[in-house]
């Protein structure tokens, strides 16, 4: 049997950052961010014709992705 006691002791705090972002901007403009379909996209003359940064847990089920 292995003997834990020697082992270092530390705290960890993970964020997950999986629709992170959409979540604040969700919150900052008071709507629920687990029913919101919200999506933040990047300007098109940067990237030509947009790009996804974040989306909400609901914007995600309902997206369709063309390539």
């Amino acid at each position: 049997m292995m003997d834990y006691s020697k082992e270092p002791v530390n705290d960890y705090f993970l964020i997950d950052m999986k629709s992170f972002y959409a979540s604040v901007e969700c919150i900052e403009r008071n709507l629920d961010p687990l029913t919101t379909e919200l999506v933040v996209m990047s300007r098109t003359d940067n990237t030509g014709s947009g790009l996804i940064l974040a989306s909400s847990p609901e914007a995600k089920s309902g997206m369709v992705l063309q390539m």
